[in-house]
């Protein structure tokens, strides 16, 4: 925004080759630099998915392990991995779902601000 201010503000006789030449230096410094917080954010989105995927199990495992401690009664027929099965891990895999595509959403965004950003430079 700084240089689009600096662009803004010149008058049409200071715009000199030198000037337009510094103020592309400038933006292509600041998409280099996006890049590299991009490439980070992008490493971060995918660890923050993982270990939310990871805290699910293991809650599904200590939930599931609480309720055996516990000797709690069953239904006829049912076993406790078959109501897990059937009450948990559908809310488990929802959320897995919902977090991975919250995660490829705003990856695909930064992306897309990313190519912006190497249009204007070029």
């Amino acid at each position: 925004m700084k240089i689009i201010q600096e662009l803004d503000i010149s008058r049409p006789t200071h715009l000199t080759a030198a000037f337009v030449n510094q103020q592309d230096d400038k933006l292509k410094a600041s998409t280099e630099e996006s890049s590299v917080i991009f490439d980070r954010l992008v490493d971060k989105l995918a660890k923050d998915m993982e270990n939310t995927n990871e805290d699910i199990d293991i809650a599904e495992f200590d939930l599931r392990d609480f309720v055996i401690k516990n000797d709690a009664p069953l239904p006829e027929g049912q076993t406790f991995d078959s109501i897990l099965e059937k009450r948990v891990r559908p809310t488990t895999n929802r959320r897995k779902q919902e977090s991975k595509i919250l995660i490829t959403n705003s990856i695909a965004f930064m992306e897309q601000n990313d190519y912006k950003m190497q249009e204007i430079t070029q």
